[in-house]
């Protein structure tokens, strides 16, 4: 056999290995080292008034879904967190993240809290009308409301089963909720703590 041709096998074979690897792993393997983070942005206003809620957390989770045998198998990709202004609006761009281990397009799901409020999605009289409240979909505005809550055991229970992502903004509106409650608080990072 010549050189010329051991080449060509060597090569066929290494193809054939990385397209079987890439169709098993989903996008996982995907041959760019990166990932997109779609953008999100809206509005969150009181369910009742109408009127826009300022400083609400509006937290964006991503999770990348990989075919398996027993099913999508879904993992955290990555997180974006930002605060709505004076108007209630709110805008989570689009990134890109370089060398990660999830790549492709991860779907992301959004939750949003404020003090006082029932959180989206989680609470049965937040809304997005028209929208899907497990994964809304991206770039486009979409106008949030959230119920304000009126006993403190509406608050305790909205409050008590919060999933206790660790991002600063959502940890300081979480737990100053539950201060106002006299709850434990949540654990804070280390790098928070020092601020």
């Amino acid at each position: 056999m010549t050189k010329k041709r051991k080449i060509v096998y060597l090569s066929v074979i290494i193809l054939f290995i990385f397209v079987f690897l890439y169709t098993c792993g989903g996008s996982r393997l995907s041959p760019f080292p990166y990932c997109h983070l779609a953008p999100f942005l809206g509005k969150v206003i009181d369910a009742d008034t109408k009127e826009p809620i300022a400083g609400a957390v509006v937290l964006a989770v991503y999770r990348s879904e990989v075919p398996s045998i027993a099913g999508p198998m879904s993992s955290f990709t990555d997180a974006q967190e930002t605060l709505t202004d004076e108007n209630g609006e709110f805008k989570i761009p689009k990134l890109k993240r370089w060398f990660v281990a999830d790549r492709g397009y991860p779907r992301g799901k959004l939750t949003i809290f404020k003090p006082g409020y029932g959180a989206f999605p989680d609470h049965r009289r937040s809304r997005a009308p028209g929208v899907n409240r497990t994964w809304p979909p991206p770039n486009k505005y979409i106008v949030f409301e959230l119920p304000k809550l009126k006993t403190i055991k509406e608050r305790k229970d909205n409050v008590i089963y919060m999933r206790s992502y660790g991002f600063p903004l959502y940890l300081r509106k979480i737990n100053k909720e539950r201060i106002s409650l006299g709850l434990q608080t949540l654990s804070i990072p280390k790098e928070e703590k020092q601020e």
